[in-house]
């Protein structure tokens, strides 16, 4: 009788550390993909402009300003903006925008020659396989709290913002697949829509301005496959 109940603890224990490694095994975080190509490694992207009509904004008179008027999609300054295409399949699935784009799916980041001119950036060339837009790999952490907002996903966010009591500034996209999306400041506790553009986005990064309140947000699209993916900086002034 003893050996028999000795042989069913020694069974149970068995059982439950194939049970433990099992479940470890499901809950391991997967690595990121390794990007399938090397730095400077040229890629096929081509630009065109996209306009400030393009996403749903206007220009409004303003004292200062010369005709038109001043570049708005909303509460958001347009300062310039791209529609980006390539053929490769790496190009695809935006994660980061701080300047270079990274792909979650391939694992590249994309880099590229900005073309400069009087009323901002009209064009790229020398596209390439870039090193990490952050130093070290650094990767901003996500928000611990987000707003639910009706009718919208959550995609990303870039905090470390100072600006009317808002934290975090970042984006969502819309639940039923559409193609449109939301800028949002956010804390803890409120939010605020900043605007509302016609094309799904992937990431968001910001910079402050120097010498004013303002902050800078460079956003890139999802990045379907195959499809033409928004680039653009607009300003929360």
């Amino acid at each position: 009788m003893l050996a028999r109940t000795i042989l069913i603890i020694v069974a149970r224990l068995i059982a439950a550390s194939a049970t433990a490694q099992t479940s470890n095994s499901a809950t391991t975080i997967m690595p990121k993909p390794a990007c399938p190509g090397h730095f400077g490694e040229p890629v096929a992207i081509t630009a065109a402009p996209l306009t400030v009509e393009m996403l749903g904004g206007s220009y409004r008179a303003h004292p200062g300003w010369p005709d038109p008027g001043e570049p708005r999609v909303d509460q958001l300054r347009y300062s310039w903006a791209l529609m980006l295409h390539s053929s490769d399949p790496r190009f695809t699935d935006f994660d980061l925008s701080p300047g270079a784009v990274h792909s979650r799916t391939s694992g590249c980041w994309f880099s590229w020659t900005s073309i400069q001119e009087k009323s901002g950036i009209v064009g790229t060339s020398n596209a390439r396989i870039g090193n990490s837009g952050y130093v070290n790999d650094f990767v901003p952490a996500r928000p611990a709290v987000t707003p639910n907002i009706v009718g919208y996903r959550f995609v990303a966010a870039d905090g470390n913002v100072y600006r009317d009591g808002y934290t975090s500034v970042g984006v969502w996209n819309a639940e039923d697949l559409t193609e449109r999306s939301l800028v949002v400041a956010f804390d803890g506790k409120r939010f605020l829509i900043l605007a509302t553009l016609p094309v799904r986005l992937g990431a968001i990064s910001q910079l402050p301005d120097l010498h004013t309140q303002a902050y800078h947000l460079t956003l890139i699209g999802e990045g379907k496959r195959g499809q033409k993916v928004a680039w653009m900086r607009l300003v929360w002034f």
